[in-house]
């Protein structure tokens, strides 16, 4: 019993430390606007939030039928809700769009 526990261990505490955090990058390709490509890997490891900030609360994680877009943002929607000028840089200011807005 103790033996099926070690070699259980030794299989899965490599792929713990070395697993990529929310599966890496999301590319968000709104109509009108250029992509936008979300970085799991700085929002957690760089900036400290934790996977239940945003999931199930703002993102569910399946779902591809919700509906993000900018003025939902703006109401504080999404990533409106800490992008807001008091916990991150506030989404509504023209000068930030570049900050998410990729070529």
């Amino acid at each position: 019993m103790k033996m099926r526990l070690i070699v259980v261990l030794l299989f899965i505490c490599p792929v713990l430390v070395f697993a990529k955090i929310g599966g890496g990058d999301i590319k968000y390709k709104p109509k009108n606007a250029s992509p936008v490509i979300f970085r799991h890997e700085y929002h957690v490891n760089l900036k400290g939030q934790k996977c239940t900030n945003c999931h199930f609360h703002l993102f569910q994680t399946a779902a591809k039928s919700y509906k993000m877009n900018m003025q939902a943002l703006t109401k504080g929607d999404f990533c409106g809700k800490c992008h807001n000028g008091k916990e991150a840089f506030d989404l509504k200011l023209r000068e930030n769009c570049s900050k998410c807005h990729q070529e």
